[in-house]
């Protein structure tokens, strides 16, 4: 959150640096959803930290990865799914001089249609990502996601997650 600025200068640079993470969140979800997947990896520093133990996907955050492998895995995990919309929403700002912490609201609908009941699977709760300044500017170095419910037709994510598992696993992961 911001607090008191000493110049004009630190103030603009504040907003800008917010402003390039926005676009670094904006192509997060643009990009997963379109399976523009240069476009999603573009997000990511080379090496990240995940964190989904709140989808009990995992009981502990997993080791870091590389982004390259994690684009393969998400790839994999969209691959039969005809449409996902994502929405991360920044609401809080912690900007460190070239690290920050962005907690966003977010919403996931996942629609696939499935043999056991409707289409459409939701998850609803936040992201804390975690963002470092590079060279070519902000990139995401990690992210928990941060569950508050689920609702629809859990299934529609079932082979899917089968899909992502099954690529992490051979990585190591």
């Amino acid at each position: 959150m911001a607090k008191g600025f000493d110049s004009l200068e630190e103030k603009v640079g504040y907003l800008l640096d917010r402003a390039e993470i926005t676009d670094v969140i904006n192509s997060y979800c643009y990009g997963m959803d379109s399976r523009d997947w240069q476009l999603y990896r573009s997000c990511w520093v080379e090496e990240i930290a995940l964190d989904f133990t709140e989808l009990e996907l995992y009981e502990e955050p997993m080791p870091t990865i590389a982004a390259d492998d994690w684009v393969r895995a998400l790839a994999a995990f969209f691959a039969e799914m005809p449409q996902s919309q994502h929405i991360k929403y920044p609401s809080r700002w912690d900007l460190r001089g070239d690290e920050a912490t962005v907690l966003s609201i977010m919403q996931g609908k996942h629609w696939m249609p499935t043999e056991t009941g409707g289409p459409i699977q939701t998850v609803v709760g936040y992201y804390r990502d975690e963002f470092v300044r590079t060279e070519e500017g902000w990139k995401l170095c990690g992210l928990k996601e941060l569950v508050h419910w689920n609702e629809g037709n859990s299934h529609v994510l079932d082979a899917n997650l089968r899909n992502l598992l099954a690529v992490l696993k051979e990585v190591g992961r």
